[in-house]
């Protein structure tokens, strides 16, 4: 568990030089004052029978959709060639265009349940467009399991790249773009280099600190039960935690009960569970109390650890969560004058459920590049908090590989709200850095003053106000002193 730093941004070392809290550690708290360890139980390990849909159709549920066929010109001429079928248990799709260039881009899908259909989808954002019309091959896999299962999509990712040699051409190039749970997939591709190079790499909203994301949402539940006053660990079932322990932390904070980014009434405690989900969700930014509002007023997080309480659905052994080390930064003391560090509950993870290393259930990143990674966050997000750019860049800077990543913040609170331009910005500016020695533009995330300044991220986001984009101010509007 990485520390935090009290009145700024959540920062963080590298995973791999941390040792897993609750095994070694001997389950104790790292201050005595704190309350006693308690160890998350173990879960099964269990593997799932896969059903694999048709890679030729679209598929959402068990509809088949529109066919995958080559895109065309304005005269309906094709301008690609596609292939697609079934390999070593996943799906897969490829497309060439016809003046390939010989590089081609491996799209990461992001999570998608636990579900047991695996299917293959296009690139979102309108990429496939932009590949092939700037001569780009791409491909993409299902992976061959669903759930939170990162070597599943390692292992797809390369079986992948080592199929496309062989059917279509040695590529010169190998680039990969993808979002969410996909980004921890990048990450860990780009790590290993088991026989298949890669240029460059472009994760978007990526879980880029591995195990923290389930940190965060462990910390959520334990800081509102604690500001609270409500004992709600270990956690109930969905049906119990959201009818009557969720509504008892909402009646005691004040926190909103639908997502709007106005919102009133919020406790004195409400107010420090909002600070403290700041922190920890990346610091002080640009509409950082808008976000609040938003994903708090959906109860989206409480959700999560109910709807799985930390066991990945037979990934690892029981929750990989934990906070034992964790001094939350924002400073508050209850009547009584024991201290929120005192009062919050202390949760280590299922014996080995975090381990490190080859055999890790949840693998680690840990910031050990060799290629220029170009990321992109949602400044609002809240599913895989900014945060997650925060302790990614740490894990980079402490392995001295800090002039081979360039990070952008998009001023949305959606989850993996971004825009074509955005997304083709990103990608395109990576080939220009890889082929041409141009490194991109980007922003410290780090610097607490840089990302708190009110015109953080003006520079990478597109015009408009569609989705959560109206929570910020225009940056049309802000003064060249913001």
């Amino acid at each position: 568990m990485g520390a935090f730093v009290a009145g700024g941004p959540a920062l963080a070392g590298p995973p791999s030089s941390v040792q897993p809290p609750g095994e070694a550690a001997g389950h104790e708290a790292a201050n005595p004052n704190w309350q006693p360890v308690q160890e998350s139980p173990r879960e099964p390990l269990f593997k799932k029978d896969w059903t694999i849909a048709d890679p030729k159709f679209d598929y959402r549920g068990e509809t088949a959709g529109q066919e995958f066929v080559p895109l065309t010109d304005e005269d309906g001429n094709a301008i690609s060639k596609v292939l697609y079928g079934i390999h070593q248990g996943a799906a897969y799709r490829i497309e060439v265009p016809l003046d390939w260039s010989g590089d081609v881009v491996f799209w990461e899908h992001g999570y998608r349940g636990t579900g047991t259909t695996l299917y293959v989808s296009d690139p979102s954002y309108d990429l496939r467009q932009t590949y092939i019309e700037n001569g780009y091959a791409w491909a993409a896999s299902s992976y061959s399991a669903n759930r939170y299962d990162i070597e599943a999509g390692v292992r797809s990712t390369e079986q992948l790249a080592e199929l496309f040699d062989r059917e279509v051409g040695k590529a010169d190039q190998r680039y990969l773009q993808g979002v969410s749970m996909g980004g921890h997939v990048i990450g860990e591709l780009i790590e290993r280099n088991r026989g298949v190079e890669w240029a460059g790499a472009a994760p978007m909203c990526g879980v880029m600190g591995d195990r923290e994301l389930y940190d965060f949402f462990l910390d959520y539940n334990l800081l509102a039960q604690a500001l609270a006053g409500v004992d709600g660990y270990p956690l109930p079932n969905q049906a119990e935690y959201f009818g009557q322990v969720v509504p008892e932390i909402k009646a005691a904070l004040g926190t909103p009960t639908t997502k709007s980014p106005e919102y009133s009434g919020l406790t004195e405690k409400g107010e420090v569970f909002r600070d403290l989900i700041t922190a920890i969700s990346g610091g002080e930014r640009p509409g950082d109390d808008e976000a609040f509002g938003y994903w708090e007023g959906q109860n989206f997080v409480y959700g999560v650890v109910t709807t799985d309480p930390g066991g990945l659905d037979g990934v690892a052994p029981g929750p990989v969560w934990s906070n034992v080390d964790t001094d939350y930064p924002v400073d508050y003391t209850f009547e009584n004058g024991t201290t929120l560090d005192e009062a919050v509950e202390r949760v280590a993870p299922a014996h080995q459920a975090r381990r490190s290393g080859p055999s890790a259930y949840v693998p680690d990143i840990t910031g050990d590049i060799d290629v220029p990674v170009l990321s992109i966050h949602n400044l609002g997000d809240y599913y895989v908090p900014f945060s997650m750019e925060q302790y990614y860049a740490a894990d980079v800077l402490a392995q001295g590989n800090e002039d081979l990543l360039v990070q952008r913040a998009i001023r949305a609170a959606g989850h993996c709200e971004f825009t074509p331009a955005e997304a083709a910005d990103q990608f395109l500016d990576l080939v220009e850095w890889v082929e041409d020695g141009v490194e991109p533009e980007g922003a410290s995330v780090l610097d607490a003053d840089v990302v708190a300044a009110p015109s953080y991220g003006c520079e990478f986001t597109s015009t408009g106000a569609g989705g959560t984009r109206g929570f910020y101010d225009d940056c049309s509007k802000l003064g060249e002193a913001d």
